[in-house]
């Protein structure tokens, strides 16, 4: 509890829940490998499509290769250097969540899906936004990173953003995507979302990574580093014991059918249709 003084209006909103729930609940963690961008959407959506009844799932992972996602309600053309993209070879894909264009590269992304129970029983999507960024304001701190909440969705290093979130509801279930930025090229970044140039001449840089504040001895051991402060972090906050699992076969199939449905098509990247 000490820890959450740092968001001392969450207080009303975690405690009370973690009282009415002394015994350790058990979340699924799933932790994935860099993989396809197309593959990434197409896992958190059927994450969501078969969560079961009382089920939490958090989702770590990684990206493969560079990518931009764009939200939901996004046009592309407005938000993405489109030509730049292509030419690169850098994937453009529409998330089922709301929220900006996110360029992912060098990072590890997360997913949550929770019921809108306990926590979240009658919480505003602002309000949840607040608690989800709890434990990963404390994984920074706990890397010697300070680290603050910036509504509606972002987590700051003093002005920089390092991190942001995007989520969308369904029934009875929230699902929220969010990046870590780890040691993300960021020069890039800005080449190929749609940023104001002038804006970008007359401020620093309004992004930094992790690798930029933290000594690390190796990529991969900074990766690991950041993906167990996470984990610890949110055991801490919700009070909960996160038990390592994957996907089950139906979540797997599931996957690929939204993969080749929606996420590698520019009917639904482009202009929201499912390949028929």
């Amino acid at each position: 509890i000490e820890r959450v003084k740092c968001f001392p209006e969450l207080l009303s909103l975690i405690i009370p829940w973690r009282h009415k729930h002394k015994m350790k609940n058990k979340w699924r963690l799933i932790i994935h490998p860099e993989s396809e961008p197309s593959w990434n959407m197409a896992v958190d959506s059927a994450l969501l499509q078969h969560l079961k009844e009382g089920e939490v799932t958090l989702r770590l992972y990684r990206w493969n290769k560079p990518a931009v996602s764009i939200g939901y309600f996004q046009d592309m053309d407005n938000e993405v250097n489109v030509a730049l993209c292509r030419n690169d070879n850098v994937p453009i894909i529409r998330r089922v969540t709301g929220g900006g264009a996110v360029f992912h590269h060098e990072e590890i992304t997360y997913c949550l899906i929770h019921p809108i129970e306990g926590v979240f029983s009658g919480i505003s999507i602002p309000d949840s936004y607040k608690i989800i960024s709890q434990p990963f304001v404390m994984a920074l701190s706990s890397l010697g990173i300070d680290a603050l909440y910036r509504p509606i969705n972002d987590i700051i290093v003093g002005n920089k953003k390092i991190s942001g979130s995007a989520q969308t509801r369904k029934a009875t279930v929230l699902q929220q995507h969010g990046t870590m930025l780890v040691a993300t090229n960021t020069d890039a970044m800005f080449q190929y979302l749609a940023v104001n140039p002038v804006a970008m001449q007359t401020s620093d840089k309004p992004v930094i990574t992790i690798a930029e504040l933290i000594d690390y001895e190796s990529k991969e051991a900074l990766y690991q580093k950041v993906i167990d402060a996470i984990v610890t972090a949110f055991s801490d906050v919700f009070n909960v014991s996160l038990q390592k699992s994957d996907m089950t076969e139906e979540e797997e199939e599931t996957a690929k059918v939204f993969q080749q449905k929606y996420f590698l098509h520019d009917d639904w990247n482009k202009n929201k249709m499912p390949q028929q």
